[in-house]
């Protein structure tokens, strides 16, 4: 694993380490269904995220028990049930009634051609994907757990986030992030940043390259939120030759996908 890579694993569990373990893996594991699409046996669970063989198994079987999960005893599979559906429905309802944002994302992958689709928001120092539909393509090998949190100074759609706060905003952010950085060699130049986060603001979306992966990079922009929901990006990532090459496409394709979105919130607004 790259230098880069480990730092981001251990702010991950600092972050964390004030939630409740049992807490935790339950929302990874709905965040885990919610990207395989298909029942899940506990082998896959173990693989998928991480866990011990026994952990997984008595999660699994608890979330059946209170009817969040159905168990196949002929298959061996667990599938959520529809009491999951019934979770934050009405939070999505009263945001976006124009569309969807699990089916957008859905689309945005497809006709992207299959790449890594990232939902984001800040939580405190770091973006954390919310939500995310990963490529196959092993010309990137690594996944990205659902939920993991990225430097929010360092991935396109954490800069994305970061153009909305106030230079002042940004400086306090960065002495923090610097603070909480081991490896000085990751450590933000706060006049450089705030440099790219003007032209972000001018251009209208972030652009990275092997910031936080050396083989990947990203194009963000900002998904129009209300006052009552906190700010959320949109990325597209992949391999660094594929993103240079079809760069204006992505932009074009991520505009034309973000633009209901404005529609509806200044319509909301005016």
């Amino acid at each position: 694993m790259a230098r880069a890579d480990k730092a981001i694993e251990l702010a991950e569990e600092q972050e964390l380490s004030g939630v409740i373990k049992s807490a935790k893996r339950v929302l990874e594991l709905f965040d885990f269904f919610a990207e395989c699409r298909r029942p899940l046996a506990v082998s896959d669970v173990v693989r998928g995220l991480d866990y011990p063989q026994s952990s997984a198994s008595a999660l699994l079987k608890s979330l059946t028990k209170l009817g969040y999960l159905d168990y196949n005893r002929y298959t061996r599979l667990y599938m959520p049930t529809l009491r999951v559906a019934l979770f934050g429905g009405w939070v999505s309802d009263e945001v976006y009634t124009l569309a969807n944002l699990s089916h957008m994302i859905d689309e945005l992958h497809r006709r992207s051609g299959g790449k890594t689709v990232m939902l984001g928001m800040k939580n405190d120092i770091y973006v954390q994907y919310i939500h995310m539909v990963q490529s196959p393509n092993p010309e990137i090998p690594w996944y990205i757990k659902p939920g993991s949190l990225r430097p929010l100074g360092r991935s396109a759609v954490g800069r994305m986030l970061l153009s909305r706060k106030t230079d002042v905003e940004v400086q306090q952010l960065a002495w923090r992030i610097n603070a909480e950085e081991t490896d000085i060699s990751l450590r933000l130049n706060v006049h450089d940043l705030l440099k790219e986060l003007d032209l972000i603001r001018n251009r209208g979306y972030a652009y990275t390259e092997g910031t936080v992966n050396a083989l990947s990079g990203a194009v963000a922009m900002e998904l129009p939120t209300p006052p009552s929901q906190p700010p959320m990006a949109l990325g597209i990532g992949c391999a660094i030759p594929t993103l240079r090459s079809e760069r204006e496409n992505l932009l074009e394709l991520l505009n034309e996908t973000l633009q209901p979105y404005r529609a509806r919130l200044a319509h909301s607004e005016g």
